[in-house]
């Protein structure tokens, strides 16, 4: 129990490590002032550029990648018991780090939504479920033009992929995958309230300057 309530704190800690509002301390910024207010990768692109939203998605996912490898090594100790169940431990330091990145303790309580440090997870995970993820992303973004409606419909094809191709511990993984996509869904909501009233940022594949 104690490792786990480590692992939980450690996770939760490094996933406070918000990118984008580091960046913007370096920069003389906060990004939550400008554009939707998000303290994530896309708001980042949008407001400040290609390479300061490169930067923050880059970290964001290595972060939750880092620390279900990190949470995994603090609680080898109880590999021991025959009871002991690892990938339990590791899939609630999953979710810490997503909420620590949301609700990150640096800033406020004041993150981001969680996109990219779920997408470290599942890269640590189950890596090949990532691509076909990334597929429904990106048909979701051509089609509808929302960032936030594809990344909710990305995530929500995880638990699918999850039960269509793993065959070993696939129940646990499943669950995982649906609390994380319900956790997504939830983070977005005001993107789903302005997709219903017409006001969501809609992303243009033209030449000129992304459409509002």
């Amino acid at each position: 129990m104690f490792e786990l309530a480590l692992s939980i704190l450690v996770s939760y800690l490094i996933g406070s490590l918000n990118s984008s509002l580091i960046l913007g301390k370096i920069n003389n910024y906060d990004v939550r002032e400008h554009g939707s207010g998000n303290a994530g990768a896309t708001n980042t692109y949008r407001m400040h550029g290609r390479i300061h939203g490169t930067i923050v998605f880059c970290f964001d996912c290595f972060k939750g990648f880092f620390a279900i490898i990190l949470a995994e090594s603090l609680i080898l100790s109880g590999l021991h018991n025959p009871l002991f169940d690892i990938e339990i431990y590791l899939y609630f330091s999953a979710l810490s780090v997503v909420i620590g990145h949301c609700y990150p303790l640096w800033f406020q309580f004041k993150g981001g939504k969680g996109a990219a440090t779920g997408l470290g997870i599942f890269l640590y995970f189950e890596p090949f479920l990532v691509a076909p993820s990334l597929l429904i992303w990106m048909l979701s973004l051509v089609v509808f033009r929302f960032v936030g409606l594809a990344t909710i419909l990305a995530f929500a094809s995880l638990p699918v992929f999850v039960f269509l191709f793993e065959r070993q511990s696939f129940v646990n993984l499943v669950f995982f995958s649906l609390i994380l996509g319900l956790l997504i869904l939830f983070t977005h909501r005001q993107n789903i309230n302005s997709m219903l009233k017409g006001t969501e940022h809609r992303v243009s594949f033209s030449l000129k300057s992304d459409a509002n």
